[in-house]
């Protein structure tokens, strides 16, 4: 029981896990405005591919 209530004890003092998920938070959130970006720019690009298309025909 002793060993149980030191094991609480060191589990609760330490902080390392906080730390990973702060920092896998900011991963995220670097992902998430990549993937924006990356969207945006398809977006332009297919509107010029389109305008692109429409004089070829024309």
């Amino acid at each position: 029981m002793a060993l149980l209530k030191t094991w609480l004890k060191k589990l609760s003092a330490d902080e390392g896990g906080g730390t990973a998920i702060e920092y896998s938070l900011i991963a995220a959130l670097v992902v998430v405005a990549i993937l924006g970006g990356l969207s945006a720019v398809a977006n332009a690009n297919n509107a010029n591919y389109e305008l692109i298309e429409q004089e070829l025909i024309v």
